[in-house]
């Protein structure tokens, strides 16, 4: 019987709190002690705050399991994603990106010892160009998604999505107690360790009856030393922002952070106790198999530069014509962004040599960033426009890594699929014929449909007020062309 792969991911990330470290270390410990690896998404600010705390033994602990990356920052931004995400253009908002995370995925990897093999964004700074800065930063696998889940999980622009949405089981228990300002002599009641394991084990086993392809479980180490997510009363400063998403202003040097309500050392206790018996709960278990990200993303991944021969790329052009979505091409699959480049690939080849190319290398390429056209008439594109368009789609790609969102050959208006569609139908052919036709087709392939894409959302509790997340949503939809299937789901 296969096993359903779970996944328990800590976002360690409290730089407030002292005692988070602690709860760190001894969570590291009771997972190595009953081997159940921990996927550690850590951000910038929590890496620095161990150095600065000399707290080697936390981070030695740290790296008997699986780093993962959290953003640079968690509070002071100096800019969140979800404003650049949305206030500029791709290419600004991915230097942006680039610019702020590329230094922490750095650092995380220096303090740690080990380089992230997977990110997820927190609340306030996710957009579509700050996940492919992850990937252009070397992180080859995401643990999150667009807002919504995949029927499989898969490839979206060349990242490993193994999402969080509707997958996800608390790991945090009843830690939580309503602080009030008014009555900071509260104390929070003890936990049942009895009471704590059985809710856990209900809520995984309704949620693996689900018969997702994986199970998310996910915590906070603060949760385990804290009664309140720590920061509550202030995770919304962050956008202290002008109209129109206008300067982030830096902080006051004196901003003063109230420290979390603590747990009782009682209650610590008792939520390490059910915490370790959870974890050698889900070992002993026949039908799941625990993983860290890299090991999933070890059986999951490909060899970097795979090669197709020309009958293949022509079977893959026949099948296109048949379904306009990903497809299984000998031993990979293509996304159709990967499709448009190989066929412009073979069209920018013809031009230079006169002949078809052989072989040709498969080039993972994004999806486009800007509303593609949705053409409602027949388009006639000649055989010189054919190649004019390739032409078009191989410097376009070359020079932006991406799908271009509409092309023109000599007069030609078309968006990618139409000029997909045509040299899906040229290139297919044993000669390249004097003109074809594409009837209407829809701008997004089949997949777009996905929830994931479908329901894509920037939202968060910390967003700005009256915040519009239409434009990163479309962006999301529009990485539809950059989805396959993996290989084993093919």
């Amino acid at each position: 019987m296969a096993k359903t792969p779970v996944f328990i991911g800590l976002d360690c990330e409290d730089t407030f709190n002292h005692e988070s470290d602690d709860a760190l270390l001894r969570l590291c410990q009771i997972h190595s002690e009953v081997g159940v690896p921990l996927n550690l998404f850590t951000a910038g600010q929590k890496a620095r705050f161990l150095r600065l705390n000399a707290r080697d033994d936390v981070i030695a602990a740290m790296r008997e399991h699986d780093i993962c990356y959290h953003g640079n920052f968690w509070f002071e931004y100096p800019e969140p994603a979800l404003v650049y995400g949305v206030k500029y253009d791709w290419d600004t908002a991915l230097a942006k990106a680039l610019s702020i995370e590329m230094p922490g995925l750095n650092e995380v990897a220096e303090v740690t010892g080990q380089f992230p093999t997977a990110c997820v964004s927190h609340e306030c700074n996710h957009s579509p160009a700050t996940t492919h800065a992850m990937r252009l930063g070397g992180v080859r696998a995401v643990n999150g998604g667009f807002g919504d889940d995949m029927p499989h999980n898969g490839w979206v622009m060349d990242m490993l999505f193994a999402g969080r949405a509707k997958r996800t089981v608390g790991y945090q228990g009843s830690f939580a107690m309503a602080y009030d300002p008014l009555h900071p002599e509260r104390v929070k009641p003890t936990v049942d360790p009895e009471a704590e394991l059985r809710e856990f084990q209900e809520a995984f086993d309704r949620q693996l009856a689900k018969g997702h392809d994986h199970v998310s479980i996910v915590g906070h180490p603060s949760c385990w030393v804290c009664a309140e997510y720590w920061g509550l009363y202030d995770c919304d400063l962050p956008f202290r922002i002008g109209a129109e998403f206008g300067p982030v202003g830096p902080f006051p040097q004196d901003r003063q952070w109230r420290q979390a309500v603590m747990r009782t050392p009682a209650d610590v206790e008792a939520h390490y106790q059910w915490t370790r018996r959870a974890a050698q709960w889900l070992a002993s278990r026949n039908d799941v198999e625990v993983l860290s990200m890299k090991q999933y993303l070890d059986r999951h991944d490909e060899p970097v530069g795979q090669w197709l021969t020309l009958a293949q790329v022509k079977d893959m052009a026949r099948r296109l014509l048949q379904d306009f979505d990903a497809v299984r091409v000998a031993d990979t699959t293509v996304s159709v962004a990967d499709a448009l480049f190989l066929l412009a690939t073979l069209g920018e080849h013809m031009m230079l040599y006169n002949k078809l190319a052989q072989r040709l290398q498969v080039r993972r390429t994004l999806g486009p960033v800007k509303a593609v056209p949705e053409m409602t008439e027949p388009v006639t594109l000649t055989r010189a426009n054919c190649l004019i368009a390739a032409r078009a789609v191989y410097a376009y790609t070359m020079a932006h890594g991406r799908t271009p969102h509409a092309i023109r050959a000599h007069g030609v208006n078309a968006g990618p699929a139409q000029v997909l569609m045509a040299l899906a139908q040229a290139f297919s052919r044993d000669e390249l014929p004097e003109q074809v036709t594409v009837e209407p087709v829809a701008g997004l392939p089949k997949c777009a449909e996905f929830p994931i894409f479908q329901n894509a959302t920037a939202s968060s509790i910390a967003a700005p007020a009256c915040y519009d997340t239409s434009a990163m949503n479309l962006q999301c939809k529009l990485q539809s062309w950059s989805y396959r299937p993996l290989v084993k789901n093919a």
